[in-house]
């Protein structure tokens, strides 16, 4: 089995985009389910396999431990690690080749807390990987571009399994737009020059160090544009991601 996290701030598009990728591996006869790790999410634009809100819901935890939304949000996220073991059991069960897990709409939730690691963990498998959404709004400046990388390295650091980058809603992108993102990823030089072009004083600084350990690292490597909406770029995450985990062959 395939497990692919898909992973990203609020509002990126991580239930579109998983949406939109299990039917394109349906539609392509790869055998494939969804899974939605959100205790708190009201409305998906797809119907889940497996649901975290079967075993909790952030309404009842609300209830029965008087918390507001936010505590009750974060407590839920919490008490799923309890409930892994009968999530894993019904994916099991399923059988599937690949497996799409929609993480919380908070990514802090999952990312920066201690019950995302332990539900990858706890899914195990050498078969893993992060999809990390780019969310084309905040990568539309220099800054915010960074801002976005560092976040996703970060996440890589804490899950330490393959991380693929993509550009969300490119279709919200004017083609100039989503070519000069493009190139920043492709090329660090060229970022650099745009930072040294459009700041100054310590964000400037900042910025250019940054961008020299990410380049020292070989982070974030390829950036991969998609659109949910419109079906675009999926065959190219798709092949990207056979050739991290099986050299190419589909399962």
């Amino acid at each position: 089995m395939f497990f692919m996290y898909f992973i990203g701030t609020a509002g990126s598009g991580k239930s579109t985009l998983t949406a939109s990728f299990a039917e394109w591996l349906k539609d392509h006869e790869l055998d494939a389910i969804t899974v939605n790790l959100d205790p708190g999410v009201r409305i998906l634009p797809y119907t889940p396999d497996v649901d975290a809100r079967d075993y909790i819901k952030v309404e009842d935890v609300m209830l029965n431990f008087d918390l507001g939304p936010n505590g009750a949000l974060i407590a839920s996220v919490d008490m799923l690690t309890g409930k892994i073991d009968k999530i894993k059991e019904e994916i099991e069960e399923l059988k599937p080749g690949y497996v799409l897990i929609d993480t919380p709409g908070q990514m802090e939730l999952f990312a920066y807390r201690s019950a995302g690691p332990l539900i990858v963990s706890a899914l195990g498998g050498e078969n893993q990987a992060s999809i990390y959404l780019v969310d084309p709004i905040l990568a539309k400046n220099p800054y915010g571009y960074v801002s976005v990388l560092l976040l996703g390295i970060s996440v890589e650091y804490r899950f330490q399994i393959p991380q693929v980058y993509v550009l969300s809603k490119s279709d919200l992108l004017e083609e100039k737009e989503k070519q000069k993102i493009l190139g920043w990823s492709e090329d660090f030089y060229k970022l650099a020059e745009t930072i040294d072009r459009e700041f100054s004083g310590l964000r400037r600084e900042m910025s250019l160090k940054i961008l020299g350990i990410l380049n020292e690292m070989g982070r974030p490597g390829e950036l991969i544009p998609v659109s949910a909406a419109r079906n675009e770029g999926l065959d190219d995450l798709y092949a990207i991601l056979q050739r991290i985990y099986a050299g190419g062959e589909d399962f």
